[in-house]
């Protein structure tokens, strides 16, 4: 009778440990190949991802580690990149058990080499504004399903005013006529807290625009439009903390992951 219930309870802890996985989150969501760094260090973020063992099959790019955190629902992939590997997208196969799942991530080209970028200097005009206090330039993104409970209003200084990238895009002209080359906004990621998140220091997707503002893609077209105009685009990101509603902070991957002196 004790080696029955030895037997079910391993079968038990196996269907506990085995019965889920899935990725909900890889940060950062895309890389590009040619980098200076060779080494690449993603963040895999889903229930149980931490028991999975991973591997990848793609020419030019080898696994070099996983490391597993005290929340068993992170797990640190460094991924070897050689200096010729192609763009593509290729597969990464995470495995508990018997159960595989399969994600795809995608190497992009670069546009140019980091040594082609350049930063401004004592020479701009540099112009600092606040995205959501400038100008409303598509109302239909003022207030979206999923996004914190405070809806635009213009009359309470703690909720969002409405303004956005395309307002922004807008005024070019006006900013070019002041003769700036250089806008700096206030952080555009996204900062999905319930008030007083509206200057964009609460961020709780670092790689992602707050929909309120616009979408990646519409600010890739600003930052484009921008440059045909001879205005530099300054991009504020904060590091030293983030957002209370962050998944780091709700789903903390380790004790010491944060500072709290």
């Amino acid at each position: 009778m004790k080696k029955f219930f030895f037997i079910l309870g391993s079968f038990l802890l196996s269907l506990s440990t085995y019965a889920a996985m899935n990725v909900n989150k890889i940060d950062p969501p895309f890389w590009y190949a040619g980098m200076k760094n060779p080494e690449l260090q993603l963040m895999i973020y889903g229930e149980s991802i931490g028991n999975a063992s991973v591997s990848v099959n793609y020419p030019g790019i080898s696994l070099s580690s996983t490391v597993k955190l005290e929340s068993n629902n992170y797990l640190l992939v460094y991924l070897h990149l050689d200096k010729d590997v192609k763009p593509g997208k290729f597969p990464l196969t995470f495995t508990i058990g018997k159960k595989k799942l399969v994600k795809e991530y995608e190497l992009k080209a670069r546009n140019k080499k980091g040594c082609e970028h350049k930063g401004f200097d004592a020479s701009d005009a540099l112009y600092l504004l606040m995205p959501d206090r400038f100008a409303n330039g598509n109302p239909e993104n003022d207030n979206i399903d999923g996004m914190s409970p405070y809806k635009v209003d213009r009359n309470d200084p703690n909720a969002r005013h409405g303004g956005d990238l395309a307002g922004i895009e807008q005024n070019l002209d006006y900013f070019e006529d002041l003769g700036v080359t250089a806008l700096w906004f206030t952080p555009v990621l996204e900062n999905n807290m319930e008030g007083g998140s509206y200057h964009g220091y609460a961020t709780t997707d670092y790689y992602k625009v707050d929909p309120r503002f616009g979408t990646n893609e519409e600010y890739r077209q600003l930052i484009a439009k921008s440059h045909d105009r001879g205005i530099k685009i300054v991009m504020d990101m904060i590091f030293n903390h983030c957002g209370v509603e962050h998944p780091w902070i709700k789903d903390m991957p380790s004790k010491d992951f944060f500072n709290n002196p």
